[in-house]
């Protein structure tokens, strides 16, 4: 179970332990992250774990031994040491009926080329930042602000509309405010400092990356 902020059922308030992640996100060290090469690894390591967990379960459509069919994954953003060598996206194929299965991601959203972490990150920082800031994020990581505003966009009306927020918005109370996404989802994440909370969130969101997982719900 993820570590996430709740509601004090005696007094019907918002717990005031809540971690308030606004101004840490917005500032230069929070940045760094995306080109962390420790947080990354330390992604990887997360990765490799989920993928040993799927592996173990054989796969889904037929229940046979599943075989390692990873593959390369450039990113646009991220340590320069880590793209000489392109990181590695966890797959597998089943040696009976051939399908693929590949496990969930905290360092893969979806195919985009940019990290999951770049995504939320990012997203979460826009909103009351100013276009100075959004200069230096464009230098610094080479991010258009079309992109962030798209990034923005998805988030707010995309993945609200998905299977998997329409499952898992039940464990946040009070309910997540749509038009503070993703920041205010960052919120809702405990730990010892923003890095670790950035972490859970992107724990609470791997099952998006799998191929799949964030279709849209149909339409009531």
């Amino acid at each position: 179970m993820l570590p996430i902020a709740y509601v004090d059922q005696t007094t019907g308030k918002a717990n005031r332990d809540w971690p308030t992640l606004y101004g840490d996100y917005e500032s230069r060290n929070h940045v760094s992250h995306s080109t962390d090469p420790k947080l990354f690894h330390f992604l990887s390591t997360i990765d490799e774990d989920l993928a040993a967990k799927a592996r173990t379960k054989g796969c889904g459509f037929c229940g046979g031994v599943l075989h390692s069919a990873r593959y390369p994954r450039k990113l646009r953003v991220g340590p320069p040491e880590l793209n000489e060598t392109s990181p590695t996206r966890y797959s597998f194929c089943c040696e009976t009926c051939r399908k693929r299965t590949t496990p969930a991601s905290v360092r893969f959203f979806e195919r985009r080329g940019y990290p999951a972490l770049v995504v939320v990150l990012l997203a979460a920082m826009q909103a009351g930042v100013t276009d100075g800031r959004i200069d230096e994020l464009r230098e610094s990581l080479g991010v258009a602000r079309r992109t962030l505003q798209r990034w923005r966009r998805w988030w707010q009306e995309v993945f609200v509309r998905t299977s998997f927020w329409e499952i898992e918005r039940a464990r946040f109370m009070p309910p997540v405010e749509h038009t503070a996404l993703p920041a205010c989802l960052l919120e809702r994440f405990l730990g010892s400092d923003a890095q670790a909370k950035l972490i859970q969130c992107l724990r609470f969101l791997a099952p998006l990356s799998v191929p799949g997982a964030g279709s849209l719900r149909e339409g009531r």
